[in-house]
C-alpha cells in the first residue's frame, strides 16, 4: 500500500509546481516583454515485478510487469513566442519581434531582455530606466555607422551640436530632356538697362562682362553719400559737393523734422468735408513722424451741440458738425458728410475719427526726405509732393562738406554691349518665335538656340553659411550639354542681401551622352571666394567638384536636380528610431544623420536562458553563445514607439488551471483511499 501513497504525494507535488508556474504566468499578464512558461511531467522509476520473456517454440513471449512509483516535473520551458505590440507614442520605446533580445549591461555583467521601455538619462545615456542598465549598440561617427566592431553604451546628449561643414561635392541626378527643341536664330534684340532704344535686328551678339558697383563718397562732415548715374561729375578728394547732383530717387516718405502740411482727400471714408472732397490741414506738423502719398492721416474731433443733421427724404445725407482736435487741425470746426451705412448712431458730444488718404504733402525747411534708394536728404527749401512715384534730385549742400574718401562697392557682374549695360537679350527665330536668351552668351544668325535649364546649388562655406549659386545647363548639339554660370558665362560675382560678394568661376567640360542616353563624360569644378562690401575676405576660398555621372538623357521631360554635401552648424532637436534600430537625430539645420544603432542578440536556444529577475536573462550552459548583430542582419523587426505585451494567454492559463486542479484533487484522492485501505487492513487484527 505504501507505493500508492508515495505516488499520490509525487502527483501532489508535481501539480503544485505546475500551479505555481500558472500563477506566475497570470501574475505577469501585463508585464512588458514577459515570456510565459509551461510545466511538463514525466513518470519516475518503475518497480519491476517480472521481466519480459522471449517467445518459445510452444509458448509466446510475455511483457514485463512493472509498477510506476509516481510522477515528477520533467521541465519548465520558457515560451519565446512574440507578444503583441502596444503603441505608446514615446519615441524611445522599442518593441522587438522575432528571435532576438535587446542587450543591456551593468559594469562587467551583460544581460538580455525583451523589455524595450528605454529612455535617455540626464547624461544622454540610453538606458532601461527601471534598473539603470545601459542599452548596448554601436555609435555613429559623423553619421556613419560601423556595426562590425564591439558593442558599447549608447549616449546621445540633449542639445548635441553639429559642426559646420563646407561643401566639397555637388552631384547632379535625374534626366535631361533628349528631345529638347532647338530653334534657328533669325535675329537678336538687345534691351538696355538705362531704358534707351533697343538694338534690334542684330545678326550676332557677344557682350562684355564687367564688374558692377557703386561709388560712395566720404566727406569731412562725417557723411557717406552713395552716387548713382545722375551724378555726372568727376570727383576727387578735396572737392566740394555743394550744388552738384549726387543722386536721384523716388520719394518714399517725408519725415516731419521740419514743418509738414498735409492735404487730405475724402476717398471712400466720407463723402465731403466743408462741401469739398479735399481738406488742407490748418496746422503744419512737426512731430518727427513720416508721411507718404496714399497713406492715411486720422482726423479726430467731437460732434458739436445740435451737430447731427439728416436731410430728407429718408435716408438722406447725414452731416456732422465737428470741432477737430488732432494736431494738424486743432480747434478747426468742419462739416463732414458721411456715407449712409445700414446701421449707424451719432449724437452730440460723441468723439469721431476718420482715416483719410494723404493727397499731397508740402514740406518745409529741415524736413527729411526718405528716398527709395535708402538715402535721406534734409530740405533747405520747400518741397511739394503730389505723386506716389515722384522723384527727388539731391544736390550737395554746405552740410555735405568736401570729399575725403572715395570707395567703390561691388554689386555683382553686368554685361555691356556697345558700351551700355544689357538688361535682357531676346532671340527671334526663323519660325517667328521670340525667346529669352542669356546676356553673357554668344549668339549668331543661322545657329541653333536651345532654351536653358536653370538649377541652383546651395554651397556652404567653412563657417557654415549657405550661398545660392545658379548653374545653367544648355544643350549645344545632339547628346552634348554645356554647364555655365549666370548669364551663360564661366565667371560671375553674386551680391548677397547683406552686401557681401561671392565671386564664382567654373571650370568644366561638356556633358556628353551616348545614343542610348547613358552618361559618357563631363565634369566641373566651382571655385569660390568671399568678400564683404569693402572687398575684405570674409572666409576661406573653396573649390567644389561637380559630378554629372548620375545624369541620363532620355525623351520626356527634364527633371535634373543638383544636391550638395556640407551643412550649417546645428543643434540636435529630436531623435527617432527605425525598424532596424537605427537612432536618427534631426538637427536645427534640417540635417538628419544616424547617431547610433541598437544591438540585438540571438541565441540558438533562447529557452535555455537563465531568468535573473526584472525581465532580464543571462546566458546558461544550454542557451548557446549570444550572436550580437543588427536587427536586419538577424531577420528580426523593431517597432518604434511601442512595447511588446506579455505573451501569456489567459484562456489557456485558466484551462490549465482547471486541469491542474483536477489532477491535484485526483492525487489527493489516491492518498485518502490508500489511507482507508490501510485502516481496513489494521482493523482485521481486531
Amino acid at each position: 500500500m505504501m507505493p500508492s501513497l508515495f505516488s499520490g504525494v509525487s502527483g501532489l507535488k508535481s501539480h503544485q509546481t505546475r500551479m505555481n508556474v500558472i500563477g506566475n504566468n497570470i501574475a505577469n499578464v501585463n508585464t512588458t516583454g514577459f515570456k510565459s512558461s509551461r510545466t511538463t511531467f514525466a513518470d519516475t522509476l518503475s518497480q519491476t515485478l517480472s521481466g519480459a520473456s522471449a517467445p518459445q517454440d510452444n509458448l509466446g513471449g510475455t511483457n514485463p510487469k512493472q509498477i510506476g512509483l509516481g510522477t515528477g516535473v520533467a521541465s519548465i520551458d520558457t515560451i519565446f513566442t512574440d507578444g503583441s505590440p502596444q503603441s505608446t507614442g514615446k519615441n524611445t520605446d522599442l518593441c522587438l519581434s522575432g528571435n532576438g533580445l535587446f542587450v543591456v549591461k551593468q559594469g562587467g555583467q551583460t544581460y538580455y531582455t525583451r523589455n524595450g521601455a528605454f529612455a535617455f538619462d540626464a547624461d544622454g545615456n540610453y538606458v532601461l530606466p527601471s534598473s539603470g542598465l545601459y542599452v548596448q549598440g554601436w555609435m555613429a561617427t559623423d553619421g556613419v555607422l560601423n556595426t562590425s566592431g564591439a558593442v558599447g553604451n549608447i549616449q546621445i546628449a540633449a542639445g548635441k551640436s553639429m559642426e559646420a561643414k563646407k561643401t566639397e561635392t555637388a552631384s547632379y541626378t535625374n534626366n535631361l530632356k533628349a528631345n529638347t527643341e532647338g530653334y534657328e536664330i533669325s535675329s537678336i534684340t538687345v534691351q538696355y538697362a538705362d531704358g534707351s532704344t533697343a538694338a534690334t535686328g542684330l545678326s550676332s551678339y557677344k557682350a562684355d562682362s564687367v564688374s558692377k558697383g557703386a561709388i560712395t563718397l566720404g566727406t569731412d562732415t562725417n557723411k557717406s553719400i552713395t552716387l548713382d548715374d545722375t551724378a555726372a561729375y568727376s570727383f576727387k578728394t578735396g572737392d566740394s559737393l555743394k550744388g552738384k547732383t549726387l543722386w536721384t530717387s523716388k520719394i518714399d516718405s517725408v519725415q516731419a523734422s521740419g514743418e509738414v502740411t498735409l492735404t487730405l482727400e475724402t476717398g471712400n471714408v466720407i463723402n465731403k468735408i466743408d462741401g469739398s472732397t479735399t481738406l488742407t490741414c490748418a496746422n503744419p506738423l512737426k512731430d518727427g513722424k513720416s508721411y507718404s502719398i496714399n497713406s492715411t492721416y486720422t482726423i479726430t474731433g467731437t460732434i458739436d451741440a445740435q451737430g447731427v443733421q439728416v436731410d430728407s427724404p429718408a435716408p438722406g445725407d447725414t452731416t456732422l458738425t465737428v470741432t477737430l482736435s488732432d494736431d494738424a487741425n486743432k480747434d478747426k470746426t468742419v462739416k463732414i458728410t458721411v456715407p449712409n451705412p445700414q446701421n449707424y448712431s451719432y449724437q452730440d458730444g460723441q468723439t469721431v475719427s476718420f482715416a483719410l488718404p494723404i493727397a499731397s504733402i508740402k514740406a518745409g525747411k529741415d524736413a527729411v526726405v526718405n528716398a527709395a534708394n535708402g538715402q535721406q536728404a534734409t530740405l533747405e527749401n520747400d518741397l511739394e509732393i503730389t505723386k506716389a512715384d515722384q522723384k527727388y534730385e539731391y544736390k550737395g549742400t554746405d552740410a555735405d562738406g568736401n570729399v575725403v574718401s572715395v570707395q567703390r562697392v561691388g554689386q555683382g557682374t553686368a554685361y555691356t554691349y556697345n558700351g551700355k549695360e544689357v538688361s535682357s537679350v531676346n532671340i527671334v527665330t526663323t519660325d517667328g518665335r521670340t525667346l529669352t536668351g542669356l546676356a553673357g552668351a554668344e549668339y549668331k544668325k543661322g545657329k541653333m538656340f536651345y532654351p536653358t535649364i536653370t538649377t541652383s546649388l546651395s554651397i556652404y562655406d567653412t563657417e557654415g553659411k549657405s550661398h545660392s549659386v545658379p548653374l545653367l545647363l544648355t544643350k549645344t548639339e545632339a547628346n552634348t550639354w554645356k554647364a555655365s554660370l549666370a548669364g551663360g558665362t564661366n565667371s560671375t560675382t553674386i551680391t548677397e542681401d547683406n552686401g557681401d560678394m561671392v565671386t564664382v568661376s567654373l571650370d568644366s567640360s561638356d556633358i556628353k551622352f551616348d545614343t542610348a542616353g547613358k552618361y559618357v563624360s563631363g565634369a566641373g569644378t566651382l571655385n569660390l571666394s568671399y568678400a564683404d562690401h569693402d572687398g575684405k575676405q570674409t572666409t576661406a576660398d573653396q573649390s567644389v567638384a561637380i559630378n554629372f555621372a548620375s545624369l541620363t538623357q532620355y525623351s520626356g521631360s527634364s527633371t535634373v536636380k543638383g544636391d550638395t554635401d556640407g551643412n550649417a552648424a546645428g543643434t540636435l532637436s529630436s531623435v527617432s528610431v527605425d525598424s532596424s534600430g537605427v537612432i536618427t537625430g534631426t538637427y536645427t539645420n534640417s540635417i538628419k544623420q544616424a547617431e547610433a544603432q541598437v544591438a540585438i542578440a540571438q541565441f540558438t536556444n533562447a529557452s535555455g536562458l537563465t531568468k535573473t529577475g526584472n525581465s532580464l536573462y543571462q546566458e546558461s550552459n544550454n542557451s548557446g553563445t549570444a550572436n550580437v548583430k543588427t536587427a536586419s542582419d538577424l531577420g528580426v523587426k523593431i517597432t518604434p514607439s511601442a512595447l511588446e505585451m506579455s505573451n501569456v494567454d489567459i484562456a489557456n492559463e485558466f484551462s490549465d488551471m482547471i486541469i491542474t486542479q483536477r489532477g491535484f484533487q485526483s492525487n489527493s484522492k489516491i492518498i485518502t483511499v490508500g489511507d482507508e485501505m490501510l485502516e481496513t487492513l489494521i482493523n482485521m487484527k481486531r
